[in-house]
């Protein structure tokens, strides 16, 4: 009974398991206000990547716009969200991807009588909810162009209630910060007496924050006849993020990053924004770091560092080859000349043996056995220097003591060996 209950204990534990890994992990991404582009393309991307089988399946929110989003993000509430790439953010948030390009917006009634940002001062003025990273902006501006205590009238509110106060005449100027031909814009601008006014000195405010830079609202971009803007007009952009906890397991990051990027065309036919999904660049201006699990993705195809240095390499390989044939030259050189003086000695030994077999003479014979002890000595000392080897030096003692042998039998032959035992005795 007790195996039984252990088997089927050990069978609920597998189960248990295996429903846990099996399970998709559930991942929310804060995607910004409705009507946004930013919501409309998490969307998309939602809609998109959650008919594959990756593991993971996201849920996009609506939020409140960026400042919202970080904060999100910070409680660990969602785990991405679109931002601003000039929003305030800790090391905690890292960049995933850009999405596309955001561009300062301010639209005027035709009888405000205002030209540029500055003109903005003691006017009516609806500014994007202060939950959003356009707020931010408008304030930044406004800190710039000095008119930052002189905008009392500026109300935050949402596109369709500015939208209806603008037409209304209840307001004089709207600002907001969308990717140019923006919906709510073109239904605010359409058939009625409004310009877009242009943000100049945006070489300057890049200075101040790194993450804008210049760009355009191309003409005709909210009205095709008559053109509206009437030419390319010069503003401020900023790259619109998705982004994460900079805590977030970098393998996830990946496969999303991966996914993002594989099913871009699918994507793209849910919103046109995804043809500007693009990497974070290497030399991009916002201060917001990229994700480690984001950046492997764009780094796959880069050279490693033996490729970036391959010339080097090669060079170093070419001279250790050459270094190796030059050493391996020597070593072979010095076992050659080692072989030779030990096949010297092999043959003098030899050469020795064939004279005291013929030699008659006693005189002769004891030179002979001198002669062999001079050879003994010189490859003894040769065994000390490792001018030869164990191996060698064996090999020749064989021969040497062959001789030796020889030579002795010779003098006992003529009774050298009998006198000097008797000496000796």
């Amino acid at each position: 009974m007790i195996l039984i209950a252990a088997v089927w204990l050990m069978t609920l534990a597998a189960l248990v398991i295996w429903l846990g890994t099996a399970r998709d992990q559930r991942l929310a991404i804060a995607g910004g206000p409705a009507g946004s582009e930013s919501l409309a393309l998490t969307q998309a991307i939602a809609t998109v990547l959650n008919e594959k089988d990756l593991g993971f399946t996201l849920t996009v929110f609506e939020s409140g716009g960026s400042t919202q989003n970080v904060q999100f993000l910070n409680d660990n509430r969602v785990a991405f969200a679109t931002i601003q790439a000039d929003s305030r953010v800790s090391d905690e948030i890292a960049a995933v991807t850009s999405l596309y390009q955001d561009a300062y917006h301010l639209i005027a009634s035709e009888g405000s009588g205002i030209t540029a940002f500055s003109d903005l001062a003691n006017q009516r003025i609806a500014v994007p909810p202060t939950s959003s990273g356009q707020f931010s902006s408008f304030q930044f501006l406004a800190r710039h162009y000095g008119i930052a205590n002189e905008i009392p009238e500026a109300l935050p509110m949402a596109e369709a209630a500015a939208n209806f106060a603008m037409e209304q005449g209840q307001i004089d100027a709207v600002f907001r910060v969308r990717a140019p031909g923006n919906e709510a814009i073109r239904e605010l601008v359409r058939d009625k007496q409004l310009r877009l006014i242009g943000i100049g000195q945006s070489e300057a405010l890049g200075l101040k924050q790194p993450a804008i830079s210049p760009g355009i609202i191309p003409r005709g971009s909210y009205r095709g006849s008559p053109a509206l803007p009437e030419q390319h007009l010069d503003t401020a952009v900023v790259n619109r993020l998705l982004v994460t906890r900079a805590d977030m397991d970098e393998h996830l990051v990946y496969r999303l990053t991966q996914a993002i990027f594989q099913n871009r065309s699918e994507i793209l036919d849910h919103s046109l924004l995804a043809g500007f999904i693009a990497p974070i660049a290497d030399d991009a201006n916002s201060v917001i770091s990229t994700h480690p699990g984001a950046q492997a993705w764009y780094d796959r195809e880069k050279p490693g560092i033996m490729q970036q240095n391959a010339r080097l390499v090669s060079a170093i390989l070419y001279m250790v080859a050459i270094i190796c044939s030059a050493l391996l030259a020597l070593r072979t050189h010095w076992v050659r000349s080692r072989r030779m003086r030990m096949h010297d000695f092999n043959k003098e030994l030899m050469s020795l043996a064939a004279t005291v077999r013929h030699d008659q003479n006693i005189q002769s014979m004891l030179g002979h056995k001198h002669r062999l002890m001079d050879i003994l000595e010189q490859v003894v000392g040769d065994l000390e220097r490792e001018r030869v080897s164990q191996d060698e030096f064996e090999q020749f003692s064989f021969t040497w003591q062959a001789v030796d042998a020889l030579v002795r039998d010779r003098l006992l032959l003529f009774g050298v060996g009998e006198v000097d035992k008797e000496a000796k005795a």
